[in-house]
């Protein structure tokens, strides 16, 4: 398209649209944009604005100049602001919003809507449907109200909410005079004063210690006792790290009955007074058929302290140690008091012949110191009880050999690589894990042990117990291991009284 044949109206659009001078140029822009008059002057604001800013020749000379501060005119050279424009991102679709107007206008389109706006536009209106919108945009043929479609749905949730009783943590409370609806609190943390309570649980808490000492001994069990301070928080630690761990709750309920009281009750006061407790807090074991103090642990330190190990540990040891089936030591009240007891004498029949000779060499010594008292030699005389039976040297019967004697002789077959590995709590404390063939029978482990300690190989005789409540193996003796389910247990080694 030449010059002469570009319609003059867009050329002087363009003109004053640009502020170009050159009417050439104008129509070759307008060429090379089809008559596109807007085409045409974004083409030019893109290329020509810089080379006529730099140029300052040809048909842009003036602007340029203007615009680089050269020259005369300046203000006649300064173009006036682009109009206003109002531009659509989508143009209206015909028909979209007569009659059915709003969302529905939308969604139901027209039919000469492109294919992939009807499509999605079925997509949307599929997905309202099933929303809390959606019967009243069924119901209204493609028209909501807003207000009326919101009001619906809350009313559709308050008729649900019986049904959604769990999920939304309520209780229905039935009332003779209406229903009233309660709510479920959740549950509260942990507090500090739970953490620190006592084992309520555990404690033996009806008639005092008196009570729980003729409840242990009805139950043949050992009472143990806890003396606690409110001024020592070792004492709040006690309740919360060991007596309520569940290896001393089972220890406690299968040997024990437990008796817990603070030092400033008067429970508490009579017992420090009696057993002389100073120190809290305090832990014994009581003898209930005596009342004897057969052990105690007061004080809890860093370097010391009373843990559920060193508590296990213990309990386990002295239940090995001690048994109901053997009588009671009652209290040394003479050694209490101050008082050396008297040695009982004894007849000659009952002396070993080492006793009898000693027995005799003092009284011969005695006799020669006293210069032949007849009285001294009549009680001497009395008390040994010497006839001639007796001074007679008596036949050497053929004796059997001990029972020590024998383990001492037995053949201990070598440990095994595989077999019934035991544990064995030594009398020094110490511990030694050995495995036996499970056909072995327990007298090997007595063996084992007789010829393992020194004290043992000079004819001290030892006792092996196991299990809970400790039982000695000397009855199941000629058993083998395996029958007495020895496998992986401990044995507690203690020596004879």
């Amino acid at each position: 398209m030449s010059n002469e044949t570009m319609d003059d109206e867009l050329v002087s659009q363009f003109m004053s649209f640009t502020g170009s001078a050159d009417a050439t140029r104008a129509a070759s822009y307008l060429e090379m944009s089809g008559g596109d008059l807007q085409t045409a002057v974004s083409l030019y604001m893109e290329h020509e604005t810089g080379n006529e800013g730099t140029s300052g020749g040809g048909g842009g000379g003036n602007f340029g100049a203007a615009s680089m501060g050269g020259g005369g005119g300046a203000e006649d050279a300064i173009r006036a602001p682009d109009a206003t424009r109002t531009m659509r991102l989508m143009d209206d679709i015909p028909g979209m919003m007569a009659g059915g107007g709003g969302m529905g206008g939308l969604m139901h389109g027209h039919a000469g809507m492109d294919p992939s706006m009807q499509l999605m536009n079925a997509m949307m209106e599929e997905q309202f449907a099933q929303s809390a919108f959606g019967s009243a945009f069924n119901n209204s043929g493609g028209r909501v109200d807003p207000r009326a479609a919101i009001n619906a749905a809350a009313a559709a949730g308050l008729d649900d909410d019986d049904e959604d009783d769990d999920s939304y943590h309520m209780a229905q409370v039935d009332d003779d005079d209406d229903d009233e609806v309660q709510v479920v609190a959740p549950p509260e943390p942990p507090r500090l004063s739970d953490m620190f309570a006592a084992p309520t649980h555990l404690i033996h808490r009806t008639g005092g210690f008196n009570g729980a000492r003729a409840m242990a001994k009805d139950s043949k069990r050992w009472l143990l006792v806890n003396v606690q301070s409110d001024k020592e928080f070792s004492s709040h630690a006690l309740n919360r790290d060991v007596w309520r761990d569940e290896l001393v709750e089972n220890l406690i309920r299968e040997g024990f009955i437990f008796w817990q009281t603070m030092d400033d009750n008067p429970d508490g006061r009579t017992f420090c007074e009696r057993y002389q407790v100073h120190v809290f807090p305090h832990i014994s074991i009581i003898d209930p058929r005596t009342g004897r103090l057969m052990w105690r642990k007061e004080g809890w330190t860093q370097q010391n302290p009373v843990t559920v190990e060193f508590f296990a540990e213990m309990a386990m040891d002295f239940c090995s140690r001690n048994s109901f089936d053997r009588a009671p030591q009652a209290p040394r009240q003479a050694a209490a008091a101050g008082v050396r007891p008297a040695p009982q004498k004894r007849s000659m029949n009952e002396m070993s012949e080492d006793e009898q000779l000693e027995a005799a060499m003092r009284a011969s010594i005695e006799d020669a110191v006293g210069g032949g008292d007849d009285g001294s030699s009549a009680a001497e005389e009395k008390v040994m009880e010497i006839d001639e039976e007796d001074s007679k040297p008596a036949a050497v019967e053929e004796s059997k050999p001990s029972m020590t004697d024998e383990l001492l002789a037995m053949n201990v077959p070598a440990e095994p690589a595989k077999g019934a590995r035991i544990q064995f709590r030594m009398p020094d404390g110490k511990k030694v894990v050995r495995s036996f063939d499970e056909s072995d029978s327990v007298k090997t482990i007595y063996a084992f042990i007789a010829q393992s300690l020194e004290e043992a190989r000079g004819g001290r005789a030892v006792s092996l117990m196991s299990g809970y409540p400790p039982n000695e193996l000397i009855n199941d003796i000629d058993s083998t291991i395996d029958e007495c389910k020895l496998s992986g247990q401990i044995i507690t080694v203690r020596w004879q009284t």
